[in-house]
Parts: C-alpha cells; structure tokens; sequence
C-alpha cells in the first residue's frame, strides 16, 4: 500500500476515535446549541425594539440576535476543542500517538474534523432556527452566509487547539475559556451590539475575534458589499494565523517532549 492510502486509513482510524470520544460525552455540545436558541427567543424582542429606536447602525434585531449567539456560544466551544488536547496530555496518550506512524498533521487533522463538524452543525442549527421561527434571511446569496460559518468555525477550531498550549489542567481550561468566551462576546457585539458599548470598549474591540465574527455575520446578514466581508474575514485571519503559530508550538513541544 502506497503511502496516500495509508495516511488517509490512518487518518480515517483517528477520526473514528475521536468521533467516539465526542458520542460519550455530548453534554457541552448540546448545551451550547440549546442554550443559544433559547436565549436569542428571549433577547430578540429587546433587540428588535432597540433597532426601531435606531440606536445602532448595524444589523437588525433578529440578525443581531441570530449571529450574536451563534458567535458567543461557539466561542464557549473553544472549551470542548482545547479539552481534546489537553486530555492527551493528560493522559500521556500524546507521546504514544507521537510514536505511532501518524504524522503530527494526521494527528491534528484527525481530532480536528469531528469537532469541525460538529460546530457547523452548531451554526447551522442556531441560524437555522432564526430562519425557520423569526424569518431571518442573507440581504444577498447564501454562498457568503455559509463561508462566514466555514471561516468562524476553522478560526474556533484553531483557537481551541491553541488553547491547550497556554493551560496545565482541565480547571485552569474551563476558567480561563468562560472567562475568554464572555469577555469576547461583550467586546465583539454579540451580547450587546457594539454601537451600545462604553466607548473605550468599542475602541478595543478589534483585539477580539468575536469582533471580526459579529463583522462577517453582518456583512453576510445585511450588507451584501464583498468589500466589507473581505475586511471582516480578512480579520478573522489575523486570529487564525496566531492561533496556527501557538497551534504548531504544541505539536512540537508534545512530539519534542
């Protein structure tokens, strides 16, 4: 067997097991795509009446609602992602995975994709349900709706895996990634739109990639202008290329160690 089709059974292999891991233990996930439906059918009401008093200049109340908790609650996913490598450490399951014939980018391809899946699921679902119940629709295509998600999701993907880098044990992860997910969602809009905000807090909100996701919502939302979801996405890359290079230091920290 050529080296192609062994990579991709091996990759196959890892995917399958990390899939069973996420099947065994499915009450984050659930929460956070419960918990944001619930909360956007609560909040909607009050966005829609602050959007007619036209106290903001972005989206409109439903849009507001949808995309912010689709961001805030994935942001709360980082947790689940960061969680699968640092188990492997953990439970010194890394260095045996190391030694295996799996390259490191098998390894981080194989833990990744489940999970990559699961919060499109996510995202779907919660925008979805603004849809379905509340009518929401993109001012344009679909096509740009859909790569916001691709994109938010890779960059949460990314950050979680950069997560386990900075963080020894599973308490010092759940602190710091609820700590993060909040204080990301304030600074980005999604909890309360950004034009609502203190001023020095719009003013450091572009340091937050939850400011970057509520921009590339909207673009896609209510502003079919490709200039400006480039500018928005253009931003969310910023975050994805650190979280590569704090990514790529543990995959050599774990194989040196």
């Amino acid at each position: 067997m050529s080296s192609a089709p062994r990579a991709r059974s091996r990759i196959g292999t890892l995917i399958r097991h990390e899939a069973l891991l996420l099947a065994r233990a499915p009450g984050p996930v659930v929460g956070y795509t419960v918990m944001p439906v619930l909360l956007m059918t609560v909040l909607r009401p009050m966005l829609e009446r602050v959007a007619a008093l036209d106290l903001t200049t972005g989206m409109g109340g439903t849009a507001q609602a949808a995309a912010g908790m689709a961001v805030m609650f994935s942001l709360f996913a980082v947790k689940v992602v960061g969680a699968g490598f640092l188990q492997e450490r953990t439970w010194h399951t890394w260095d045996r995975l190391g030694a295996s014939p799996a390259r490191t980018s098998e390894l981080l391809i194989s833990k990744a994709m489940p999970m990559l899946i699961v919060l499109l699921v996510q995202q779907a679902i919660i925008i979805g349900f603004a849809m379905a119940v509340f009518g929401l629709r993109p001012a344009a295509a679909w096509w740009p709706l859909a790569l916001v998600a691709i994109a938010w999701t890779g960059c949460i993907l990314i950050l979680g895996t950069a997560a386990a880098t900075l963080v020894q044990s599973p308490a010092q992860l759940s602190l710091a990634g609820d700590i993060a997910a909040v204080l990301t969602s304030i600074l980005g809009g999604a909890l309360v739109p950004a034009e609502l905000l203190p001023g020095w807090l719009r003013a450091v909100g572009p340091l937050s990639p939850g400011y970057w996701a509520m921009r590339s919502y909207q673009a896609a939302l209510v502003d079919p202008g490709a200039s400006s979801l480039m500018g928005a996405l253009a931003g969310l890359g910023c975050f994805i290329a650190l979280g590569v290079v704090l990514s790529a230091s543990l995959a050599r920290r774990q194989t040196d160690g």
